[in-house]
């Protein structure tokens, strides 16, 4: 019977990153399409980090439905980060 390969830290560390800056995206998504004033210290906190996390994505795919354009700028950024980190993860653990 072969013995498993465990996962490294490092790779444990690389995908809760990748997880984590997922998880900005989305809840990012989730607070606009649900209206949470923009004055809301949370709302605000999540914007600012989660602008500049989208990288090249906002635009990318042109729609003419605003919830629609939002899932697609934010959704593709989430999906980006996992890949890249699961690909780092394996790279290096």
């Amino acid at each position: 019977m072969a013995a498993k390969k465990g996962r490294s830290g490092v790779a444990t560390l690389i995908n809760g990153a990748g997880f984590l800056l997922a998880v900005i995206l989305v809840l990012h998504i989730v607070l606009v399409l649900f209206h949470l004033p923009s004055e809301n210290g949370l709302a605000d906190s999540v914007r600012g980090a989660a602008e500049p996390l989208a990288l090249f994505f906002p635009g990318l795919i042109q729609t003419t439905n605003a919830q629609l354009q939002l899932l697609f700028d934010y959704g593709l950024a989430a999906a980006f980060w996992v890949l890249v980190a699961s690909l780092l993860a394996r790279v290096f653990g």
